[in-house]
């Protein structure tokens, strides 16, 4: 993805941790232009330098908040993950300037 779609990963405004932020912005990396991300748990923990438990963690969150789904790809056996965004512009749930 572009590097718009990455700042929007760290700029989104869903109240939550940096962790899950960072895997956000790494899946947002990792997208190809229809937002499917296909990086293993343990390569999305080794980047971040945490568990691969404290990855699953993040991912079940930013499923619940719907900022990423899950995603079938027909031609690979990995879990894929499909980066769901607010439309840039969207600030009706932003952060104050501070």
């Amino acid at each position: 993805m572009s590097t718009t779609h990455i700042g929007g990963a760290l700029d989104t405004p869903a109240d939550i941790s940096p962790t899950e932020r960072l895997v956000l912005a790494f899946l947002a990396q990792y997208a190809a232009p229809d937002g499917i991300a296909f990086p293993t748990i343990s390569h999305l923990a080794s980047r971040a330098n945490v568990s691969s438990g404290t990855i699953t963690r993040a991912l079940h969150r930013l499923l619940e908040l719907g900022l990423i789904q899950r995603a079938v790809h027909d031609d690979l056996d990995t879990p894929a993950w499909r980066v769901t965004l607010p439309a840039s512009g969207d600030n009706s749930q932003g952060r104050g300037q501070g």
